[in-house]
């Protein structure tokens, strides 16, 4: 069954988004101040490289400026700025192949043992990071980038779905089937005891 149309949630930029398209350039430095951080991880986990990060951040801000008007208020405003983090980004590793499908350590996916942790504890949380790396790179690009935005990047079903483009409903298949394909790779890697049920 097709998803069918619901109101967005109200943008929390909304406001502020109508003052910079005024010309307010306060209201789009306030923006950037908002969402800058938040660009910046969004890439780096995908890069893995601050400098190109760092660059690619200035690039989508230089972006967000030059096409504010051709936003149209279809998703949140972060979300708009996400997808055009997302595209530089993947011209980016375009231009660079032999990262295309390299997963870097996420703090989320490392399971960085406490400063207190002994060296087993230790040795068995890098064990299952590397499990998780290797696991998450045999996904399908387009399973492994929604389970990427929904579990790392944070982002609601609905936004991750807006920034790729796709139905809500196929969103919410392809983060499934990535959990799914991820659980039984880590089950067959003998590290399913580190994950929690759903």
């Amino acid at each position: 069954m097709a998803d069918s149309p619901t109101e967005l949630p109200r943008d929390p930029d909304a406001s502020l988004v109508a003052s910079a398209r005024q010309g307010d350039r306060r209201a789009l430095d306030l923006l950037a101040a908002r969402l800058r951080d938040r660009v910046f991880r969004f890439v780096l986990r995908r890069v893995g490289d601050p400098d190109a990060a760092e660059d690619l951040t200035q690039d989508t801000f230089v972006e967000v400026v030059t096409k504010l008007d051709r936003f149209r208020g279809a998703s949140r405003f972060s979300t708009w700025v996400l997808g055009i983090a997302l595209n530089l980004t993947r011209n980016h590793l375009t231009r660079s192949p032999q990262r295309r499908y390299r997963m870097e350590p996420e703090t989320v996916l490392d399971a960085v043992p406490d400063r207190t942790a002994g060296p087993h504890d230790a040795a068995r949380g890098h064990a299952f990071a590397a499990a998780v790396r290797a696991a998450f790179g045999e996904l399908p690009a387009e399973s492994a980038e929604a389970l990427r935005l929904v579990a790392l990047d944070g982002l609601e079903y609905r936004d991750a779905a807006a920034l790729l483009g796709v139905p809500l409903g196929t969103m919410k298949t392809r983060v499934f089937r990535a959990r799914r394909a991820l659980r039984e790779a880590m089950a067959a890697a003998g590290q399913d005891d580190f994950l929690d049920p759903d």
